[in-house]
This record gives structure tokens, C-alpha cells and sequence, in this order.
């Protein structure tokens, strides 16, 4: 009887883990998409800046940004959105400036002159600003109040407001009045210097902040 030999017995290799592929490509349609939004964004500033929202059309933001018209309706649709989204943008940064240089003040006058200062020197150091806010203001002024940013813009501001003057008797109502009086202000002296561009923003700012702590104050007396 002849025997067979034995096959040796050979041992598993290890397996190795790869990364996954699909992670990978879920990387690559984010950048992608941040790349396709920032150059939509970038463009529609442009034309806001340049012609408004209302003779603005979608094929002009497109034709601007070198990105496809159909990248563009899967990210906006339309628009008026694009728009809500710069200007958010944009209130985000006055409010950060804003609430920074507030912060650092007790006295009612100084409090609301430096905020609206940083407030002002923020939104003219971009550029272009300027022809957005006069290009485009009945749209800021009509949708302003509605943001979420702008409701946190004036809690910010009644935090502080109660922090440096005594209105522990004013019903939460009137705070609210006199928090949107105060931004409504600030708006108008950002609106002038947007038609007045070589106007001084520290005597604007001085002149805005003047009036508001003129009618805060009466407000507080009346309540008290």
C-alpha cells in the first residue's frame, strides 16, 4: 500500500484592515461641496453688491461662480435663499464684534458707542459692503427682525442693558421694545454710512449711542 504524503499545513495569512473606501469618497463630496457653496456665495456677494437682489437673476450668480446651474438648485433653489444665508453670515459677524466690545463696559453711553463702533468698523471692513446694505435695505429691513441671529443679537443686548442700568421694574414686553429700538438705531447709522461713505463712524457711532441712552434712560425713570 503506497502512503501519500502529507501536504504541509499552511498557516492563514493575517488579514490586514484597508481603510474604507467609502469614507474616503464621503470626504471628497464635502470638500466638494464647501467648494461649490463658497464660490456660489462669493458670487452672489458680488452681484448683491453690485446690481441688488432685485435685478439679480440665478443665471447671473451661476455665470459668476464657473459652477454648474445645476449644483446650484441642489444647494439653494433660489435666490432669495442665497441671500438669507449671506445675510446671516453677515449679522453673525456684527454680533460677535459687537457683543465683544460691549462686554467690556459698564457705563450706558461707552457700552452702546463701542458696540456700535465695533459694530460699524466690522461691517466696512468687508468689502462691498457698503452697496449691499443701500442696494439692498428694504430686504435687510424686512427680514431682520425675523432672524434667529437678530432674536440673539437683542438678548445679548438686554443682558446688558440690564447690567448697566437699573430697570428691574420694566415688564420683559418693554425690554424687548427698547433692545429693537436700540438695533434699530445702530441699522439706521450703518444705512447712512452706506450712502455716506467718507462720513466718521466715531461721531456716528457717538450720535446713534447718544440717542439711544437718551430714550433708555426715560425709559428707566418712567418704570421706576
Amino acid at each position: 500500500m503506497t502512503e501519500h504524503p502529507q501536504k504541509p499545513v499552511t498557516k492563514a495569512k493575517p488579514t490586514t484592515t484597508r481603510p474604507k473606501k467609502s469614507y474616503r469618497a464621503s470626504q471628497k463630496r464635502e470638500m466638494t461641496r464647501a467648494f461649490k457653496q463658497d464660490a456660489f456665495e462669493s458670487a452672489a456677494w458680488k452681484v448683491f453688491s453690485s446690481i441688488g437682489l432685485d435685478a439679480a437673476t440665478v443665471r447671473d450668480i451661476v455665470a459668476l461662480s464657473n459652477v454648474s446651474p445645476g449644483s446650484f438648485y441642489n444647494y439653494y433653489k433660489t435666490k432669495e435663499a442665497i441671500f438669507d444665508i449671506i445675510l446671516v453670515k453677515v449679522a453673525q459677524r456684527v454680533r460677535g464684534a459687537a457683543r465683544l466690545a460691549r462686554s467690556e463696559e459698564d457705563n450706558l453711553d461707552a457700552m452702546l458707542q463701542k458696540s456700535q463702533y465695533a459694530a460699524f468698523r466690522e461691517l466696512l471692513s468687508i468689502h462691498g459692503a457698503p452697496h449691499f446694505l443701500e442696494l439692498n435695505q428694504h430686504h435687510i429691513r424686512a427680514k431682520l427682525f425675523n432672524m434667529s441671529e437678530t432674536r440673539e443679537m437683542l438678548d445679548d443686548l438686554k443682558q446688558n442693558l440690564l447690567r448697566v442700568v437699573p430697570m428691574k421694574n420694566t415688564s420683559p414686553e418693554r425690554m424687548d421694545f427698547i433692545a429693537a429700538a436700540v438695533l434699530t438705531t445702530a441699522l439706521e447709522g450703518l444705512l447712512y454710512i452706506a450712502r455716506n461713505p467718507l462720513v466718521d463712524i466715531d461721531q456716528t457711532s457717538r450720535l446713534t449711542a447718544g440717542m439711544t441712552a437718551a430714550g433708555i434712560r426715560a425709559a428707566a425713570a418712567a418704570a421706576g
